[in-house]
């Protein structure tokens, strides 16, 4: 039998929620709480496995009880019901860890369906595991809070310090400002406190919350992108030429990964056969996921490419310049200036357009599911590399 506390100070919420999902969840039983402090005594009478809880209410507010979770039940799982907006992560629970943010209004089956996989979720125990850093930070933010986020570990002392929900100053050892705060968010198993209404001697910030925690999730899929590029590149090398090796946490794939085909000869990812093109177009084609990458001129022919066996790379190349001349003309007509990268999404996966130079542009076509993410890095670290090697 899992249990579920739910705290908000409006009774209607509180009778709304628990009547829900006593009579759809099986085998759950519900806790209420009007108050952050008559939630604290229940978590310390019951093993409470889920919180849902309001960020604003009289008395101990919801980041004083998330503060307060995280420190004493680091496996509770928390969802925290906000009427703030939150463009970053949209208006669903999406984001991995322990807290998960719902925006009111919400949908009562949404709402169902966040419960039963949090509490689906194999509950772990491990340092860091439970209520993480960045979510004290974006619940910070959230609360539009003036308060202090102290992390200490080993010693050492960092402090981000919030003026109505923005960051305005981060400290740690000699490193100040946004350098002190991408090391601070780096420092995993601290221990947290959130200290109201303390404000900096000095202010070295502005940013929203979400920009900065956007920042940093770029930051980290550049450095696993690279990490990963790397053990790409190692295993790749081992192989036999003509065959792809893909990342380690591939699952349930045939053992022989798919060879691939240019505009000219088969490529060997040894790098031998391949254009100097090719080889920067590997780095979208190592990508787990992605299976075709395409370098076409702006008249709709194909300069070059590497495409799963089976893939017409010209025909993709002549009806992809119909699609980016459009999208660039929509992007002037509106006043939107200069195009970066369009996406369309199909039902069997995304296809992407990056301009390269004046005089061409990438086509990177990907399986449903592909980290977007990583391609999206990959487009910013390459277009200019390419754009060089292919002297457009």
């Amino acid at each position: 039998m899992k249990k579920v506390l739910i705290v908000d100070d409006e009774e209607d919420m509180l009778w709304m929620l628990q009547r829900n999902l006593d009579s759809t969840i099986p085998n759950i039983e519900t806790f209420i709480a009007q108050s952050g402090k008559e939630a604290l005594s229940i978590l310390n009478e019951s093993e409470i496995s889920l919180v849902i809880t309001d960020i604003n209410m009289p008395g101990m507010s919801g980041l004083e009880l998330l503060t307060e979770i995280s420190s004493k039940w680091p496996s509770t799982k928390v969802i925290i019901i906000t009427a703030y907006p939150s463009s970053a992560f949209e208006n669903t629970a999406t984001r991995e860890g322990a807290v998960k943010f719902v925006e009111k209004p919400f949908d009562i089956n949404t709402m169902r369906t966040i419960v039963e996989d949090a509490l689906s979720a194999t509950p772990t125990n491990s340092a860091g595991s439970g209520i993480a850093l960045m979510d004290l930070i974006h619940f910070n933010g959230l609360a539009k809070s003036t308060s202090a986020l102290q992390v200490t570990k080993d010693g050492e002392i960092g402090t981000i310090y919030f003026q109505d929900g923005k960051i305005i100053h981060a400290q740690i050892g000699n490193d100040t400002a946004e350098a002190a705060f991408f090391r601070i968010i780096d420092i995993e198993g601290a221990e947290l406190q959130n200290l109201d209404g303390v404000t900096p001697a000095s202010v070295t910030m502005g940013k929203t919350v979400e920009s900065l925690l956007l920042e940093a999730a770029v930051l980290q899929d550049e450095k696993e992108y690279a990490v990963g590029t790397a053990a790409l590149t190692e295993s790749t090398s081992k192989s036999s030429p003509g065959t792809v090796e893909r990342g380690s946490n591939t699952k349930d794939r045939a053992a022989e990964a798919p060879t691939f085909q240019t505009s000219e000869a088969p490529p060997s990812t040894e790098g031998s056969n391949m254009t100097e093109v090719q080889k920067i177009l590997a780095e979208f084609t190592n990508i787990d996921g992605v299976h075709t990458a395409c370098l076409v001129g702006r008249d709709g022919f194909l300069l070059d490419s590497l495409a799963r066996t089976g893939i017409d790379a010209e025909m993709i190349s002549a009806i992809a310049s119909s699609g980016f001349g459009s999208a660039e003309s929509m992007g002037n007509q509106l006043g939107q200036g200069d195009l970066n990268m369009t996406m369309l999404e199909y039902t069997e996966g995304p296809v992407l357009f990056a301009p390269v130079g004046s005089e061409a542009f990438l086509v990177i076509v990907a399986d449903k599911d592909t980290n977007l993410g990583w391609i999206r890095i990959a487009i910013k670290k390459n277009s200019m590399k390419i754009e060089k090697v292919a002297a457009l």
